[in-house]
């Protein structure tokens, strides 16, 4: 069979042809291109400015109503314009800086003043008005009504409303609740005109009380006439939507609201997709795809034959206002007709390399000619005629083997991919699914019955710094092995990083389910695992959501399920919880508290009050424990109980820990001289503050900085913190204890109050825990246990401290059994250093150090030896 063959004339025709027009396209193909550059890069450069410009302009345009209606406010406030059933001092203030001071200011449509006794006074800009405003009024001069007069003074009434409530209006309930300036939501008016807009709103304030709110309307039509007055915009559109999609603003003709009117009597905004525009709804389609971030989003598309680009940028303000800045540009703004001179220029192109093709054709065929006639005459030969020898030409080859490397690379390629893949669906430590394998495999679309847990190894980082990351990492080999192994089909597991396993039971949905699989996988970790040649013992807590699920719905699942992980945490080891709805409102509460309490440590918003401790022998002032107090200017005095816990969770302990340590080395070292001789503070050290490795150098720094004597410093840990302490614990512990600083422990009697730990590591003070001090009187079995404890301290060596002594009774008994310090409210309550009470106490008397009083019921509150960073 003979080979493949190609003719002379083929084999030269056809690459020239193929060259030619190869080089004409790629001409082609670059000037299109270099036009579609030239394009991309004029529209981002325009984008850019016309967004940046309009966000700037839309800042300035929002941020002057709400200062002038928050400054009018402070004036209402400072003035005490604002008086109960009377009015007038208040519109005519309005009137008067509405007309003198803030009319070129036309976004703002409406100034007004709502008391939280219902009533209101405001003044709008009206063009009907005689003087350009009107006066709408409710107080005692109304009989009820809200009177819409036709000016700025009440004289003839154009429109009265009754049952108006300015206290139910969306501008004044939020605020009146958070008691901060905000942007109340979209709405209509409740006037005859039913303006639809967005008002800026503060609460007026007057001695600590709110007195009512004040408010500037800015009606959406202002903002429609700002956007069309954007000077780079040129024939393209810039519109608003919010979040949802409902159009806020646009420059272009057309409503921004229907008719309808919904249940609460407000109308209905469109939507982008109901907008009179073609290029607003064309381009709503995009809005829902593109994220929407700060610096902007592009995206194009094509309309009536005409393409346009498109940016959506994120404008956001934390007082209310989460909208999207969307501008659109049409090509021709951009490059006017160089497109179509482009294509005219390649048409040309391409009429001279046809011509230039033919002609090139003719010259091979020219060239050719002789050399296919010698071989016509080599045919005849080899017919014959001429009997002679013809070498056969080589087959083109070059694209086969162009084709053959790029099936070897494409193979390799594949095989990449594939091992990557593995990579993202499978952890490569267990050989559990990850995350994003997990989600995968929950591609389900119909609910079927499934119970999700979430399992967090207890302490786990404890175990990698105790026997290292190796170990560590061969325990969770162990847990993922013994998953598999004990637990029955069908479960999907999933390793979701670091120590959490997420395990989706796809059977039973019920409660009692739920808990019989939380039951089992708790059960799991009741025997130690092998990791190597260790025996590891590991708890672990779970978290637990179960019912009906879609695939689309895992995502939620594993975030309700890490909520309820964190409850079980929290309330200790081996713990099992099931999601509830309530704990995600719990969570997001704990979240905000933790930004507020970041803020009030950067605010400075902590003091240090303190506790005196008290030598029961002599009645003398000892020392001090240094307890934390949090002063919000929202909130008040925050319990610590509360704030302590967030705190926690989120690593602020280890600053707010930090803070406590170095003001009150600082307050005491400052007054040294004139506290009692052996002044001791008593700081409390959180478990998070103890683990980190250069605590006992930051502990050298911090008395290096303030000055204060080691010898002075007494650190209190609880039982918890030594219990689940190890040889790393001792080891930090008396490198504190060589520094000078003396080691107590804290609410001794609460935990495990185990004599082997206690003779395993060096402490100096035990504080007996207020449960058994309070009933001390009443219970022999506490009075037994305060006993055992005095033995116990004698015979290590230590001295004790009893916390909480409220009562004159208690602390003699305490002085009877030998105790040789106490503190409580009866000694003193925590106070500012300045007013701590340093005189010396009888016990016959008050406990306060000042003359004996009549005896009095004893106060129900207690003073707990809490960490100072707790109580």
């Amino acid at each position: 069979m003979r080979a493949f063959q190609l003719s002379l004339r083929t084999a030269i025709a056809v690459p020239f042809a193929a060259l030619f027009a190869a080089t004409v396209a790629l001409q082609a193909v670059t000037q299109h291109r270099q036009i579609t550059d030239l394009i991309d890069q004029e529209s981002v450069r325009l984008l850019d400015a016309i967004t940046n410009t309009s966000r700037g302009r839309l800042a300035e345009f929002l941020e002057a109503p709400f200062l002038i209606q928050r400054s009018i406010g402070d004036a209402i406030a400072r003035h005490g314009l604002y008086q109960p059933g009377n009015l007038k001092p208040v519109y005519q203030h309005l009137q008067g800086i509405f007309s003198e001071l803030y009319t070129d200011h036309q976004q703002i449509s409406l100034l007004s003043f709502g008391s939280q006794t219902g009533e209101y006074a405001g003044i709008r800009r009206d063009a009907s008005a005689r003087s350009g405003f009107k006066l709408i009024l409710k107080d005692g001069s109304t009989r009820g009504l809200m009177n819409v007069y036709e000016d700025a003074t009440p004289t003839k009434v154009a429109a009265a409303f009754p049952h108006y409530d300015p206290r139910v209006r969306p501008w004044y309930a939020p605020v009146a609740q958070s008691g901060m300036a905000l942007w109340s939501p979209i709405y209509t008016t409740a006037g005859e005109r039913g303006d639809v807009t967005i008002s800026a709103a503060s609460p007026v304030v007057v001695k600590g009380q709110l007195v009512g709110v004040m408010e500037a309307d800015v009606r959406l039509d202002t903002l429609n006439r700002f956007l069309r007055e954007e000077p780079l915009r040129g024939q393209g559109q810039i519109f608003i939507t919010d979040a949802q999609g409902r159009m806020v603003a646009h420059s272009e003709p057309g409503a921004l609201v229907s008719d309808r009117q919904d249940t609460a009597g407000q109308r209905e905004r469109l939507s982008v997709d109901q907008s009179a525009s073609a290029q607003i709804r064309a381009a709503g389609a995009y809005l829902q795809q593109a994220p929407t971030t700060a610096e902007g989003t592009g995206f194009r598309f094509t309309v009536q034959g005409e393409q346009y680009f498109g940016r959506v940028t994120r404008y956001a303000d934390a007082r209310g206002i989460d909208w999207r800045i969307v501008v659109l540009l049409p090509e021709s703004d951009l490059l006017g007709d160089s497109r179509s001179s482009s294509r005219r220029a390649l048409l040309a192109t391409a009429a001279i390399a046809v011509l230039g093709l033919i002609l090139g054709l003719w010259v091979i065929e020219r060239a050719a000619r002789p050399i296919l006639m010698t071989a016509e005459a080599a045919n005849r030969i080899a017919r014959g005629e001429w009997s002679t020898g013809i070498e056969k030409s080589s087959p083109l080859l070059e694209t086969t083997i162009l084709v053959h490397a790029f099936n070897q690379m494409a193979e390799r390629l594949q095989r990449s991919f594939n091992q990557m893949r593995e990579l993202l669906i499978y952890d490569s430590l267990t050989q559990l699914l990850t995350r994003r394998g997990l989600l995968e495999q929950a591609n389900w679309t119909e609910p079927q019955p499934a119970v999700l847990t979430l399992v967090g190894l207890d302490a786990f980082r404890a175990i990698n710094d105790n026997v290292g990351y190796g170990t560590g990492d061969r325990l969770l080999q162990a847990v993922s092995e013994r998953l598999r192994a004990r637990l029955p089909a069908p479960v999907l597991m999933a390793r979701l990083g670091g120590d959490e396993f997420a395990l989706l039971h796809l059977a039973g949905g019920e409660s009692s389910t739920q808990a019989q699989i939380a039951k089992a996988v708790l059960a799991l970790f009741s025997t130690p695992f092998s990791a190597g040649a260790d025996e590891v013992m590991v708890h672990a807590s779970v978290g637990v959501v179960g019912g009906h699920l879609r695939g689309d719905d895992l995502p939620e699942w594993l975030r309700n399920a890490s909520i309820a992980l964190g409850e079980a945490k929290r309330r200790g080891l081996n713990q099992c919880v099931v999601f509830e709805p309530s704990m995600a409102e719990q969570s997001k509460e704990r979240a905000r508290l933790a930004t507020e309490l970041r803020q009030a440590l950067e605010k400075d918003q902590f003091l240090v009050h303190y506790q005196p401790v008290i030598e029961l022998a002599t009645g003398r002032v000892s020392g001090a424990e240094a307890l934390l107090r949090w002063h919000s200017p929202t909130r008040g005095m925050v319990p610590p109980g509360v704030f302590i816990p967030v705190a926690e969770e989120s690593d602020l302990i280890l600053a707010l820990g930090d803070w406590v340590l170095r003001r009150a080395t600082r307050d005491i070292a400052e007054q040294l001289p004139r506290l009692p001789e052996g002044f001791d503070l008593h700081v409390n050290v959180s478990a998070r503050q103890l683990i980190q490795s250069d605590f006992p150098a930051a502990l050298q720094q911090v008395l290096a900085t303030s000055g204060l004597p080691p010898q002075h410093l007494t650190l209190e840990l609880t039982e918890s913190v030594l219990i689940e302490g190890d040889a790393v614990t001792g080891q930090r512990l008396a490198r504190i204890r060589a520094l000078g600083v003396k080691i107590a422990i804290d609410d001794f009697g609460t935990g495990y109050s185990s004599l082997a730990y206690l003779s395993r590591l060096p402490f100096d003070c035990v504080k007996v825990d207020q449960s058994f001090v309070r009933n001390l009187l009443d219970s022999p079995q506490n009075a037994a246990i305060v006993t055992a404890v005095l033995n116990m301290s004698q015979g290590f060596g230590v001295t004790v401290v009893a916390e909480g002594v409220e009562t004159q009774a208690a602390a003699q008994r305490l002085r009877e059994m030998g105790c040789a310090s106490a503190q409580g409210y009866w000694f003193g309550r925590p106070a500012l250093l300045q007013e701590m009470d340093l005189s010396v106490r009888s016990l016959d008397g008050d406990g306060t150090g000042s003359p004996p009083t009549p005896p009095t019921s004893p106060t129900p509150s207690s003073a707990p030896s809490t960490p100072s960073t707790q109580a």
